[in-house]
């Protein structure tokens, strides 16, 4: 496990994460600090909690607006292949577990009939 140094809002903290994953945690860093300035510039001299709570809201507010955008045409399509994947996967499960059940029925006939 990597340990790395990452400063927020003037704070440095210490966190862990996985081997190879330490450029990604600087970068996700990176983006809440810079709503960290974002809120501060917004907010003027507030306090260190209205900043981060305004930070919060930013973040909060972003997710939002991603959630809302329509996914792109080909990925619409290949979640509905995934779907379609997953209903055959499901059907295949199904009747396997049939198919078994109906071997132990006949295994257990013809012990009983031994």
């Amino acid at each position: 496990m990597a340990q790395v140094s990452i400063r927020l809002n003037g704070y440095v903290y210490s966190v862990g994460c996985q081997d190879g994953e330490e450029h990604h945690l600087y970068a996700m860093a990176r983006q809440v600090e810079s709503w960290l300035q974002r809120a501060r510039t917004l907010g003027g001299a507030a306090s260190e909690s209205k900043t981060l709570m305004m930070a919060a809201l930013l973040m909060a507010d972003e997710i939002f607006e991603l959630k809302r955008r329509p996914l792109p045409d080909d990925m619409l399509a290949t979640v509905e292949e995934a779907k379609a994947a997953l209903r055959i996967a499901e059907a295949r499960q199904e009747r396997l577990a049939q198919l078994a059940q109906r071997a132990e029925e006949l295994a257990g006939a013809l012990e009983t009939s031994e």
